[in-house]
């Protein structure tokens, strides 16, 4: 027999607490999302007060206009206002430009997680990075 498993208000309420969602438009069009998580489980360093961001921007016509830049300062702020100091994120080893972005912005390699996603037909590795607000 399965167990079904019942999700309260409480409960999803608790869960969201520490996730702050944001969509991102172009034009008054949705174009992607960014949100952080404050201590995710999946953190490569275990710090308390983390910030874990992720940024999607799913619209090729939207690429290259430095939405992803003012995206990440605009995270960047918000984390500050909730009082975190460091932030910790992961790139795809495929994602050049968001690799460049982020070396740009002051995040810095912590570590490489080989064989993480496919895409094209190969593995890529997960690029953990962090960056200490100041």
């Amino acid at each position: 027999m399965e167990r079904q498993t019942v999700l309260t208000m409480d409960d999803l309420t608790q869960r969201l607490e520490h996730h702050h969602i944001y969509l991102i438009y172009l034009d008054d069009k949705i174009i992607g999302e960014m949100n952080y998580m404050v201590d995710p489980p999946h953190l490569y360093k275990k710090k308390p007060g983390t910030a874990w961001i992720g940024i999607t921007i799913g619209e090729p016509e939207a690429r290259g206009k430095g939405i992803g830049y003012r995206a990440i300062q605009f995270l960047e702020e918000q984390i500050k206002q909730h009082g975190l100091m460091r932030i910790e994120l992961g790139v795809f080893e495929f994602n050049l430009q968001a690799h460049k972005l982020y070396k740009k912005l002051g995040y810095e390699e912590i570590s490489r997680i080989h064989d993480f996603t496919f895409w094209q037909n190969r593995m890529w590795s997960d690029i953990r990075m962090e960056k200490v607000l100041g």
